[in-house]
């Protein structure tokens, strides 16, 4: 299934997806920039957060083990985040029964690191409002 809304606009390219692991680099354009030619800071933290749930999710949509969501999330801004693509590397530091811990580091296309996260992510149960095409693999 192909990202849809937001994140069908943020322009995504999910290089690795699997259980506890996940990269995702985005494609920058001036849309996604602020007047001083850098990532806007809702757009690091967008990939951040993505990254680290399709991480602790073990892949994206149709791949993904289980459902998650936000529980918590920080991140560090450490430099400008320039370049024409920024690529957000996710490991899962730890994973419980519900919650998982996972951590994040975001670098530019010129292996520069600009931001760094942590999340804390809860599985869900399916929903009746869930679109059919929700995978329910693992989780009832």
């Amino acid at each position: 299934m192909p990202d849809v809304g937001f994140r069908k606009w943020l322009d995504l390219d999910y290089r690795v997806m699997e259980d506890g692991h996940a990269v995702v680099a985005i494609n920058m354009n001036e849309d996604k920039r602020n007047l001083r030619d850098v990532a806007h800071g809702g757009v690091v933290a967008s990939l951040i957060d993505i990254a680290m749930g399709t991480a602790a999710a073990g892949g994206n949509y149709d791949t993904r083990k289980k459902l998650v969501v936000t529980l918590e999330l920080k991140i560090n801004y450490l430099a400008p985040a320039t370049g024409e693509q920024l690529i957000a590397t996710a490991d899962v530091i730890r994973a419980g029964s519900r919650t998982s811990v996972v951590r994040c580091e975001v670098a530019n296309d010129r292996g520069e690191v600009c931001a760094a996260g942590l999340g804390t992510f809860i599985t869900r149960r399916p929903h009746a409002n869930d679109p059919e095409r929700v995978p329910r693999a693992g989780i009832d």
